[in-house]
């Protein structure tokens, strides 16, 4: 009979697992104390694997051990027939509980890789950041987007794939500009000959698979052929794409004489910090090198080793080559061959070379891992050193690693949008970037429109502060001694209590969805920016503060709620401009009671009308004359960034927000219309202009539309079936004078 104690005991019914695994291979997962799957293995024999983990041994350097017991409450073993089934399950099982501390590389978007689909019509190269289960072939990953783009860009313009998306291609009526400049055969209106566009699709395979030497006698053969049937215009497009495979394989170093694809693992690690190199070697040639970054690694080399094999081979098995070179085998290594040839469809040999020119190589790649550390290392060093320089020219209280900067753009007056990006250890943090379509200002006034920027992204922020009664308390003091003292730079505060979308995260090439915008924006305006504004004369500056103060602390939207780390306040904050924007800057942050935050402004560089060229200039608080920076200095690299990256944003948004004023039909100002009854009044009456000439009878007739939907139409369009107003009646003669002043006695 059980003892019912060691039940209910963890330690207890671990120690009754460990002694009943059994010796064939299989998975193991580690469960923590909340039930989480913390890491998830394979073995060739899960008794001695598992049990290793939990034995005294003082020459066990294994990283993960010191804290095993700290952390595992409980294990489940699965057992599979081969060491090639625990190396599939496992795959699944990563994919299945993201445990903490197995290999992750597709954990952001950092990762992307170049999908091509063979079974399409036409086929396409299009970059993917996760690939699907179906038949089309994956290359990479890319170690970084630029590289897989950089690839995209060559073949594109070498190869003549199309590529516009399948929707652009069924819609389209005439070839593009790629047709016009020879970058696209255009599959989508033109005849073109299956056969060439099928032979284009095989040569794009080949040439990202490194296969060069196979790719470039395929193109001669098929250049000379064209020449010999008189095809000068085919041959021509043969002869650039052997150029360009040409140019490539100039820069590929040969390290091995074999004609055989190899990939080489080297791995380099300080503590939990692991580096991995990929140097991709086909037929001879490195054709590429790829670096990734481990963090948190605490397991030993071996199963940080197999982890990473596991996700850079479950990715694309187009790129899986004909040997694996590592420095240390996995546990269940045959399994792990056997899987990566069924990924492959031929023999996959995964082995530690011990002498030769395989050892070279690792021990080339091992060489390179420890650099591209040490250079990652160094550039973080260097971040640290550059801030430190940043916050000694500003003066600044504490090291600027988040940087916000404001800017606004506008045309002629009109779609006036402000943008809000931030910077995060130097490197763009889209997360934090916002829009804000201004609401209160429509005559291109810059100042007034930053001021009611700034002032809603300083509400936010305020809100989002942990809130104290002695904090509060000090903000009403605040406000109350700037109400009395300071000059105002807007009329009306805006209300906190707004209902407003949040904001989605933001890619480089792609806008939020959504702008930030206020849901009570109709009603709240912002007061004009000038010197001589003050609160209004019926309100005493301490109620004023009072009632503003009141006002931050109300109700405010979720994301700006205490402990919303999307709107915390930047370490510094910098507006695109001199004086007069630090200024504004200022009085909107004041009037908020925020005295503590850093703001500066930064001006372009410009030439004086005395033809004195002045460089970038920064302005702080109190200080008339700007400190002048070189282009040189790493304090403006961080601010030119950050103002760039800022206005490059506004201007983006603008543009989006008059495409969608240009593009509204007038049927969106109706109230009570939902989008879908919208589209259908449109897609069957035509136009605005239709709806407003249709009867009663056709707009009910319309599918969806309703009385209800009707009767809030004809609120706003009336009925054409309506009789004209009757005219005024003629006065007969006699009639009052009185009545009618037309008339004279």
């Amino acid at each position: 009979m059980v003892n019912p104690s060691a039940k209910q005991d963890p330690e207890a019914l671990l120690a009754a697992k460990l002694a009943s695994l059994p010796t064939k291979p299989g998975c193991y997962l580690f469960i923590d104390k909340t039930g989480a799957v913390v890491y998830v293995g394979k073995a060739k024999s899960l008794r001695s694997r598992v049990r290793s983990y939990f034995q005294e041994s003082g020459s066990d350097d294994r990283y993960f051990i010191p804290i095993l017991r700290k952390i595992v409450a409980d294990l489940e073993t699965v057992v599979t027939a081969t060491e090639k089934e625990a190396a599939v399950l496992e795959n699944e099982l990563v994919k299945q509980h993201k445990p903490r501390f197995n290999v992750k590389l597709r954990d952001d978007k950092d990762f992307l890789c170049l999908k091509l689909d063979t079974q399409k019509e036409w086929p396409m190269l299009e970059t993917v950041r996760r690939p699907a289960p179906d038949k089309a072939r994956y290359f990479g990953p890319y170690h970084s987007a630029t590289s897989a783009r950089r690839t995209l860009h060559l073949v594109n313009k070498h190869f003549q794939l199309r590529t516009c998306s399948d929707a652009e291609m069924a819609s389209r009526r005439r070839p593009c500009l790629q047709y016009q400049i020879k970058r696209c055969l255009a599959p989508c209106v033109m005849d073109v000959d299956r056969e060439l566009y099928t032979e284009m699709v095989r040569s794009v395979a080949l040439f990202l698979e490194g296969r060069h030497d196979e790719l470039t006698g395929e193109l001669t053969a098929r250049m000379r052929d064209a020449s010999r049937e008189l095809e000068f215009e085919r041959a021509a497009i043969y002869r650039d794409q052997l150029r360009a495979v040409e140019t490539v394989r100039e820069a590929q170093r040969v390290v091995y004489v074999k004609d055989v694809d190899q990939d080489v693992v080297g791995l380099y690690r300080e503590g939990t910090l692991v580096e991995v190199e990929v140097i991709m070697v086909r037929q001879g040639r490195v054709t590429d090198t790829l670096s990734f970054s481990l963090r948190n690694m605490e397991l030993p080399d071996d199963e940080v080793l197999g982890g990473f094999l596991n996700e850079y081979y479950g990715v694309a098995s187009t790129l899986i080559p004909d040997e694996v070179l590592v420095p240390v085998l996995p546990d269940g290594a045959e399994g792990v061959a056997e899987w990566l040839g069924d990924r492959r469809g031929r023999k996959v040999t995964l082995f530690v070379p011990q002498r030769g020119p395989r050892a070279d190589l690792l021990k080339m790649a091992s060489e390179n891992a420890a650099h591209a550390f040490r250079e990652k290392q160094r550039s973080s060093d260097d971040l640290e050193a550059r801030l430190e320089e940043l916050r000694e020219r500003l003066r600044l209280p504490t090291l600027p690693r988040r940087i916000e900067c404001c800017d606004i753009s506008h045309l002629g007056g009109g779609d006036t949008v402000g943008s809000i990006v931030a910077l995060l250890d130097g490197q763009p943090d889209k997360k934090r970037y916002r829009t804000f379509n201004v609401k209160s200002v429509a005559d291109g006034d810059d100042y007034a429109a930053m001021y009611e920027v700034l002032a809603r992204r300083f509400r936010r922020g305020k809100a989002a502060r942990p809130a104290s009664p002695l904090a509060l308390a000090d903000a009403v003091a605040g406000d109350s001694e700037a109400a009395a003292s300071d000059v105002f730079e807007g009329d009306v505060m805006e209300d906190v209590t707004e209902n407003e979308p949040s904001d989605g995260d933001v890619t480089e090439n792609e806008p939020p969805d959504g702008d930030v915008t206020d849901g009570d924006a109709a009603e709240e305006t912002s007061g004009p920016v000038s010197a001589g504004d003050a609160p209004p004369e019926t309100e005493s500056a301490q109620v004023f503060a009072e009632r503003q103060a009141a006002g931050s602390a109300s109700e405010a939207p979720k994301s700006a709620q205490p402990g919303g780390a999307e709107w915390d306040l930047p370490d510094l904050l910098v507006v695109d401009g001199g004086r007069g924007q630090l200024q504004v800057a200022l009085s909107a942050a004041r009037d908020l009671g925020l005295h503590d935050l850093p703001i500066v402004g930064l001006a372009k560089e410009r030439e004086t009308q005395a033809g004195e060229k002045l460089v970038d200039r920064v302005y702080l608080p109190g200080q008339k004359n700007g400190i002048p920076l070189r282009s040189t200095s790493s304090a403006l690299f961080f601010l030119a960034r950050a103002r760039d990256e800022a206005h490059r944003f506004a201007n983006h948004a603008r543009k989006r927000l008059g495409k969608a004023r240009r593009l509204r039909s007038g049927i969106e100002d109706i109230p009570g219309l939902g989008s879908p009854v919208r589209t259908a009044l449109l897609r069957e009456l035509g136009s605005l202009e239709g709806v407003r000439r249709a009867t009663d009878a056709q707009i009910l007739a319309v599918t969806g539309v309703t009385k209800r939907h009707l009767s809030a139409l004809r609120k706003v369009i009336p009925s054409p079936e309506a009789p004209p107003p009757a005219a005024p009646a003629p006065v007969e003669d006699g009639g009052d004078p009185d009545k009618d002043p037309g008339l004279t006695r």
